[in-house]
């Protein structure tokens, strides 16, 4: 290893860093700006070469401000490093200083799945790094077995995890069972769990095996349909303990808020949950009751706005159907009021013809019965 001072426009990111699942901070990359200002840039940043080009495995924050203070060249420790020491630069980074960040440990847990997921499915020898994570060949070729049936996105648990980032042993990992168990339920609501296990398999499809013959049966696998995206995993980065976004997560996933706060107005909501609302809030203070109750208050007035839309809807229809029937019965009364009208006129041809008959002065007394309905009609109407 070996320390080279490496020109900004050569640095490219930790292919294991995911800016949408853990951005970074512009208020921190501020703060750093104003330190390189105040007493230079601080090196300790390490990287490998990789196509011309030098891959940072930590110190993104800096190598950001760093641009922003217009620097040309920032020291960098070149060394030989693979893809398992590139994810433990990372995770090693998040553990000192984003803490518990949830955006981090989702960021980490990702990485983790789609390191192990990849390592199961490229070639036939698993990498030591990959199969220290599992108890036993058994449990190994179990999960490698998931990953090519219908059940992918159940082949890896929150043991084989937690178990790669303590290099085999899961008490030396920094990150607790709870932690993985949140942040992959987190992913896996937001979509972005099977979208990884999707973009591996399609990566390292199964290999060719020989034609079958005709007679042969060739057994297919069904796969799982994707589920419904139910969580914006941007929410995360808004808070700044896992505590609260999982305590918002919860809220916003019940079926309840569902119905009332679909996943593409998620984050706008936890962005207004987070704005101080005096001067004395504290965002680190919220706690998971006050979150809960303000997602629950949001559910509340969307629900009493639905309401008065069903309401003003339900008055809307009942208005249209007693238009509609009474277009109908007026329709009905003008065709037979034509029929009576014309039936008139042919029998006062035959009252003219022949005056004084009997059936034709019978029928004119139950038309006095017409008269009078007609005058009770006229006085509704008025």
């Amino acid at each position: 290893m070996r320390m080279q001072n490496v020109p900004l426009n050569l640095i490219i990111w930790n292919p294991w860093r995911d800016e949408k699942l853990y951005p970074i901070d512009d208020e921190h990359i501020a703060e750093l700006r104003q330190s390189i200002g105040d007493h230079g840039f601080f090196g300790g940043i390490k990287g490998r070469r990789a196509n011309g080009k030098v891959e940072i495995g930590c110190g993104h924050a800096r190598i950001m401000a760093a641009r922003k203070a217009k620097l040309e060249t920032v020291p960098i420790f070149i060394d030989e490093l693979d893809d398992d020491d590139m994810l433990r630069l990372m995770t090693d980074e998040n553990a000192t200083q984003a803490g518990a960040n949830p955006g981090a440990v989702m960021n980490e847990v990702a990485a983790v799945t789609r390191r192990l997921v990849e390592g199961l499915l490229d070639g036939t020898i698993v990498p030591p790094s990959i199969a220290s994570a599992f108890q036993s060949k058994k449990t190994l070729d179990e999960a490698r077995g998931r990953l090519r049936g219908s059940s992918a996105n159940m082949a890896l648990g929150h043991n084989v995890i937690r178990a790669y980032l303590g290099q085999g042993n899961p008490e030396r990992s920094h990150r607790g069972e709870r932690q993985i168990r949140e942040a992959i339920s987190a992913l896996k609501q937001s979509g972005r769990y099977d979208k990884l296990i999707e973009t591996a398999l399609l990566k390292y499809p199964p290999p060719t095996e020989a034609k079958p013959s005709k007679s042969t049966a060739v057994a297919k696998t069904s796969q799982p349909k994707p589920k419904r995206r139910i969580l914006d995993e941007r929410c995360a980065n808004v808070f700044p303990n896992e505590h609260q976004f999982h305590a918002f997560r919860e809220a916003v996933t019940t079926q309840a808020a569902q119905k009332f706060i679909p996943t593409e107005k998620q984050f706008a909501l936890a962005k207004k949950i987070m704005e101080p609302i005096n001067t004395q809030f504290n965002k680190k203070q919220a706690g998971a009751p006050y979150i809960k109750r303000m997602v629950q208050a949001e559910v509340e007035t969307a629900a009493k706005q639905q309401r008065d839309i069903d309401k003003e809807e339900r008055e809307r229809f009942l208005a249209e159907q007693r238009e509609e029937r009474i277009s109908d019965e007026l329709r009905n009364a003008n065709g037979q009021l034509r029929g009576l009208l014309s039936c008139i006129a042919r029998l006062m041809d035959l009252a003219r013809e022949f005056p004084g008959h009997p059936k034709l002065g019978g029928f004119s007394a139950r038309l006095d019965t017409v008269v009078e309905a007609i005058k009770q009609f006229g006085k509704l109407l008025k």
